[in-house]
């Protein structure tokens, strides 16, 4: 059975909107992080690859994910090359990097400098893999 995904068609030349705002995210993320704001780098750190799997969403599949679960979002990455090691690989990045999302969010404790680190080093690795698949 095929999971069922929350989507939207998007035109595949959009994915040159989403990359352009990923790219945007990861260097406020970067910003912060030199500012010593842990908590604004992580979570435009966060959203940059939100966006960056949206983009290659749209570009490969020519939608994106529309439903509040953000896993499912990496569920649909992952069709784009079901099995492939990169995509897995990315798949997992993108998962660890949502694991701390809700509490960088919404929750009361802040992030430290440690966790900022990985979730920044995950996402500049991911929109690497992005930049190599994309035009």
């Amino acid at each position: 059975m095929t999971p069922k995904f929350k989507t939207k068609d998007v035109a595949k030349s959009s994915y040159i909107n989403f990359f352009k705002k990923a790219e945007e995210c990861l260097h406020a993320a970067k910003n912060s992080f030199i500012a010593q704001e842990w908590n604004a780098a992580t979570i435009n750190a966060i959203h940059s690859c939100i966006t960056a799997c949206d983009t290659m969403c749209v570009y490969f599949l020519g939608k994106r994910h529309t439903g509040e679960n953000h896993n499912d979002a990496v569920s649909l990455f992952k069709t784009i090359k079901a099995g492939d090691e990169e995509i897995n690989t990315n798949a997992n990045r993108i998962l660890r990097i949502l694991r701390i999302k809700n509490m960088a969010e919404y929750e009361e404790r802040l992030v430290n400098k440690s966790e900022a680190e990985k979730v920044l080093k995950d996402c500049e690795r991911f929109l690497e893999y992005v930049k190599r698949q994309i035009p």
